[in-house]
């Protein structure tokens, strides 16, 4: 019979790699072998932690499951199913594009954790890009940059999943951002200040200003 740490890993692969607490529950109720104990639900809970170098239970035995941290309790997925961003065919591995400036897209591990949370779906317009090889795009915006001189932090609450056109956007201070008309995930939600600081300090405007485009724009001809 499998030990209770299979039975976690596999319940987490069979719902896509990531999921809420409730989620992984169900799917080690209902894949499990063997009879649920009354406690099986802390148990779960026990595997996932003491499997996962991001928790202070970690055993430091097998590294197999990440946890969202700050995006929000009970969110965890498999090491196994993280993927980079795929790379155009015209780009080498970079972390940065020229274009009249250079842009830098921040492909972080918690960036493609928020990503996979959101399907790749944009946040703004609700867009998914579709690959030939059926596997779908979309880019993880730090609202507040990480760079200097902003410095921003990297974690859930300050990053925004985005279609290009978005992401171009919002790097550029060309449009504001309103927190009502972002759309809003369970387990993840970005921080009013992080929303204020892009306004103030990238879009360069005054509260009274603010306004959100919600419309992809077309791509230019």
């Amino acid at each position: 019979m499998q030990t209770w740490r299979e039975d976690v890993e596999d319940a987490v692969r069979s719902i896509g790699g990531q999921g809420s607490l409730d989620q992984i529950y169900e799917a080690v109720q209902s894949l499990s072998a063997r009879p649920l104990p009354p406690s099986w639900r802390a148990i779960v809970r026990r595997e996932l932690e003491y499997n996962s170098s991001d928790s202070e239970s970690y055993q430091r035995r097998f590294d197999l499951f990440f946890s969202v941290r700050g995006i929000g309790a009970g969110i965890w997925g498999l090491r196994a199913s993280e993927e980079a961003t795929p790379q155009g065919s015209d780009t080498e591995a970079s972390d940065r594009v020229e274009t009249l400036i250079y842009r830098v897209l921040r492909d972080t591990a918690m960036a493609r954790r928020v990503k996979k949370l959101h399907n790749d779906r944009c946040q703004i317009c609700g867009t998914v890009l579709k690959l030939r090889d059926g596997k779908t795009y979309s880019e993880a915006h730090h609202i507040r940059p990480l760079g200097l001189p902003h410095s921003g932090p990297d974690v859930p609450a300050n990053i925004l999943v985005l279609c290009p056109n978005h992401h171009a956007l919002l790097d550029y201070g060309a449009m504001s951002l309103n927190e009502a008309e972002v759309a809003a995930m369970k387990g993840h939600r970005v921080e009013q200040e992080f929303i204020d600081y892009h306004n103030r300090e990238i879009a360069g405007l005054k509260a009274s200003q603010v306004r959100l485009e919600p419309e992809c724009p077309a791509p230019a001809v």
